[in-house]
C-alpha cells in the first residue's frame, strides 16, 4: 500500500506542477496580447490583415452640407473652418501627440496645402481638445505650415475610433470620398492617389454627355436585352391590335 500512496502523491505533485506551468503560460500570453493591443496591433478578425493599408470607401451620394470644425489652435486661438470649402478635396487627419503611430504623419503633413497623386489637397489636422491633449506638445509636433485644430467635438461627430484616422472630404458637397486608418505615411499617400484617380474616373464615366445613354444600355444588358433587340422598337400595326387606330 505504501507504494500506491507514494505513486498517488507523486502524480499529484506532477499535476500541480503542470497546472502552475499552464497558468504561467496563460498569463504570459495575456500579457503579450495586452502589449500588442497597446501598440495598435489588434487581433480582431474583422480587420484587414494588411494593417498598413487604409480603407477606401466610395461615396454613395452628395450630402450638400458644410462640414464645420470648431475648436482652438495649439496657440489657444478660437477657429472655425469649413472642410467642404474651396475647390480642392480636404484631408482631415485625426492625430494625437501621444500616439507613436502618428509620428510619421506629424512629420509628413507639413503644410495646409499638399499634392498627392499629382493633385492638390487641403490638409487639416484635428487633435482632441485642450482638456484631453497637450496644446504645447501639439504646437511642438506640428510643422510650421500645418493647419491644426484641437476639437474633441469633431472626433465625436466623425466617430473616430482612434488615431491615426483619416477622412477625405469632397469640395462643395461635403461628401466623404474615403476614410480609414493607416499605419504608415506611404499607405496614406497611396490611399489619396487611389481616391483622386477614382474621382477622376467617376467624373469621366458618369458625368460625360454619353453617360445617360451608357447607363441605359447597361441596364438593358442586365435585363437580357441588346440595343438592337426588336422588342425595343415599335412596328406598324402593333397599336391597332389593341383596338386603337
Amino acid at each position: 500500500m505504501t507504494g500506491v500512496y507514494t505513486l498517488v502523491i507523486a502524480m499529484s505533485v506532477v499535476v500541480v506542477i503542470l497546472g502552475l506551468l499552464v497558468v504561467g503560460l496563460l498569463r504570459s500570453h495575456a500579457e503579450i496580447l495586452r502589449r500588442l493591443e497597446s501598440l495598435g496591433a489588434g487581433l480582431d478578425g474583422r480587420h484587414d490583415h494588411d494593417t498598413g493599408r487604409i480603407t477606401l470607401s466610395r461615396k454613395t451620394s452628395h450630402l450638400d452640407r458644410d462640414v464645420r470644425v470648431t475648436g482652438l489652435t495649439p496657440q489657444g486661438e478660437p477657429v472655425v473652418t469649413t472642410l467642404s470649402a474651396g475647390s480642392d478635396p480636404t484631408l482631415v487627419a485625426f492625430l494625437s501627440t501621444t500616439c507613436s503611430s502618428c509620428t510619421s504623419f506629424w512629420e509628413g503633413l507639413e503644410s495646409s496645402t499638399m499634392y498627392f497623386g499629382g493633385n492638390r489637397h487641403r490638409v487639416v489636422i484635428v487633435t482632441l481638445g485642450e482638456a484631453e491633449e497637450s496644446p504645447t506638445r501639439a504646437q511642438t509636433m506640428a510643422k510650421a505650415g500645418a493647419d491644426v485644430i484641437m476639437s474633441s467635438t469633431t472626433w465625436n461627430e466623425f466617430g473616430v475610433p482612434g488615431a491615426p484616422y483619416f477622412v477625405l472630404i469632397e469640395p462643395g458637397t461635403g461628401s466623404t470620398l474615403g476614410e480609414g486608418s493607416a499605419m504608415s505615411y506611404e499607405s496614406l499617400v497611396e490611399f489619396l492617389t487611389d481616391a483622386t484617380n477614382d474621382q477622376t474616373w467617376d467624373l469621366e464615366t458618369f458625368r460625360s454627355p454619353l453617360s445617360e445613354e451608357t447607363r441605359i444600355d447597361s441596364e438593358l444588358r442586365r435585363a437580357g436585352l441588346l440595343p438592337d433587340d426588336p422588342r425595343l422598337y415599335h412596328e406598324e400595326g402593333d397599336i391597332s391590335e389593341d383596338g386603337v387606330t
